[in-house]
């Protein structure tokens, strides 16, 4: 799951007035603007032709990224028309709804490797991500999880880098780079081991003692040929309720090696863990999968939630999700519900477990632990 980051806007005040020059050059320079801000012009409006499709937005949403990172900085930070294009209402809206990071966080990991290329003594980006750890840099945020009475049922556990400075990063910004290079076992070890102490504390804690916990586990870390001892190891020494601690996996990974998969799964589940497959609907998943694997709870991805409400196919899809997994024994619990229309509409179709913005964006532990003791008064 993402946490939210507010769109930023540039001051119109702070323009960098041009130094005087040439006239012939002047003229050279403004018809090459007016010839970018066209092209740029006509990128915006095929997108926005592409964000009016129905069910696209996850391609609108990348298009966007790829087209902010070819508009050079000059025009960007130092001309009118190019922070219009930038500044609009529909990039702004498309941003919180996607949550995505304004231009100059747009891809932290390459301003970081670009650092260290310019400075050659710097740090590498491997290099960063082994500091962040050391340094205690990752923090968890918790999205909070409920059921269909808005009683809080628990959390997912989301992974943030709070870099010295580019601030908060999310997950897809490093996690890729973590996976290539083998560091997502260390930090993926770091998540269950604060998570586990994080149930342990909760335990004595009589509003939050029943919470569970949902964790993101990577291809590479769930395939590692210790992870099941090392789990077991630390729920061994945490002496935690093993049931309160849920593992996410995808589809892609489930299904990869299916009979080691269900193996490992089947080994986890003896110690009393259970599973949510994540992204439900994207994937490739049949009815025969969904019998063969031993998962507690499916999670429908939140590209399905956005239109459920306007589009009976997309409805129908949903519903027959719930369904299906209500008549296997599975739960299901609906990612990316933003809107009561959504919530209602779910609650029709007897879906076990909701998450979204309309409940709450992913937070500190502070600030969900303050809403949990706000829920119970």
């Amino acid at each position: 799951m993402k946490t939210f980051y507010a769109a930023q806007t540039i001051d119109n005040n702070n323009i960098i007035h041009e130094k005087v020059m040439p006239k012939k050059l002047k003229k050279t320079v403004a018809r090459t603007k007016q010839n970018q801000h066209a092209l740029h012009k006509d990128k915006v409006e095929a997108l926005q032709a592409l964000q009016n499709s129905m069910g696209k937005l996850h391609v609108f949403s990348t298009q966007l990224t790829c087209l902010i990172d070819s508009i050079s900085d000059t025009v960007l930070l130092k001309d009118r028309e190019g922070r219009k294009l930038i500044t609009n209402k529909l990039t702004k809206s498309l941003f919180r709804q996607h949550d995505l990071n304004w231009y100059g966080k747009a891809d932290i990991t390459l301003a970081i490797a670009r650092g260290a290329n310019h400075e050659h003594n710097g740090p590498s980006l491997e290099s960063e991500l082994h500091f962040a750890l050391t340094r205690r840099q990752f923090k968890l945020f918790y999205q909070i999880q409920l059921d269909g009475n808005r009683q809080i049922l628990g959390a997912e556990a989301l992974l943030r880098w709070k870099h010295p400075k580019y601030g908060l990063v999310a997950p897809d910004q490093f996690i890729p780079i973590a996976e290539q290079t083998g560091l997502i076992l260390p930090i993926g070890t770091w998540v269950l081991k604060t998570v586990c102490d994080q149930l342990k504390l909760w335990q004595s804690d009589p509003l939050k003692k029943d919470l569970s916990i949902a964790v993101n586990i990577s291809s590479r870390q769930f395939s590692h040929p210790e992870f099941v001892e090392q789990l077991r190891h630390i729920l061994k020494k945490n002496g935690i309720n093993p049931a309160l601690l849920k593992l996410e996996l995808t589809e892609s990974l489930m299904l990869h090696d299916i009979s080691n998969t269900i193996e490992k799964m089947e080994t986890l589940k003896t110690l009393g863990i259970g599973f949510s497959m994540d992204n439900f609907g994207t994937g490739y998943s049949s009815l025969s999968h969904l019998k063969s694997l031993p998962i507690n709870q499916l999670k429908i991805d939140q590209f399905l939630m956005r239109d459920i409400v306007i589009d009976n196919c997309d409805a129908m899809i949903v519903k027959s999700i719930i369904d299906m997994s209500h008549r296997l024994g599975i739960n299901v619990i609906a990612g990316g519900v933003e809107t009561e229309q959504q919530f209602t509409c779910l609650k029709d179709f007897k879906c076990s477990a909701y998450q979204g913005y309309l409940f709450g964006k992913p937070m500190p532990l502070n600030e969900f632990e303050e809403l949990v003791s706000q829920a119970t008064r």
